[in-house]
């Protein structure tokens, strides 16, 4: 069973819809319509996912959901979406979990969830091992960049610099990348 947030602003809409969800065994937290969006209440429900129906005139609803769905990091199920091409891809690239463009049956609801929650908990890996992958590639650069400034100060070569950095690292009980901070400070400093 899921805790689902309906954000719609046709409310006859949205209570058929909390029926179909409690048929399906599916416990709707509370409904409101995007006038009524408040990401303190959002974060107050502590719903598992959001369903929101994206045919709002009044608002770009899109850019909505991607800030629900990254902010919050929840899977955001998008009904009613618009067809064309470049909204979709705009609404999958920000992570949306399931875009239904078409309307859908009692039935197809919990599929439709599980997919969801599937989907986004991929996504959520994939944007931490990209975050990580950056984070990695960045610490290589200031290792570096650290040892260039050991090399040339010490007059040292590059495996004695990174030797260096290394014991240091170890005998100060600290990360490698935050010894390399430390060398490029101080050599930044020394060349003021």
């Amino acid at each position: 069973m899921h805790r689902i947030v309906l954000i719609d602003n046709n409310m006859e809409r949205a209570e058929i819809l909390r029926e179909a969800l409690a048929g399906e065994g599916q416990m709707v937290v509370d409904i409101f319509g995007w006038s009524a969006l408040s990401w303190q209440r959002l974060e107050k429900l502590q719903p598992d996912v959001i369903i929101a129906e994206a045919g709002s005139p009044e608002r770009d609803v899109l850019e909505h959901i991607v800030f629900l769905s990254e902010t919050l990091e929840l899977p955001v199920v998008v009904l009613g979406a618009p067809e064309d091409e470049n909204t979709m891809r705009r609404a999958i690239r920000a992570g949306v979990a399931a875009y239904v463009a078409h309307g859908i049956s009692a039935q197809d609801i919990a599929p439709i969830l599980k997919v969801a929650a599937l989907r986004y908990a991929e996504y959520r890996q994939l944007r931490k091992e990209l975050a990580d992958t950056k984070n990695a590639l960045s610490e290589r650069k200031q290792i570096e960049k650290a040892k260039g400034i050991l090399m040339r100060d010490l007059q040292i070569d590059e495996a004695e610099a990174y030797r260096r950095m290394r014991r240091l690292a170890m005998d100060k009980g600290k990360k490698l990348g935050e010894i390399a901070e430390m060398v490029i400070t101080v050599g930044e400093a020394g060349e003021s």
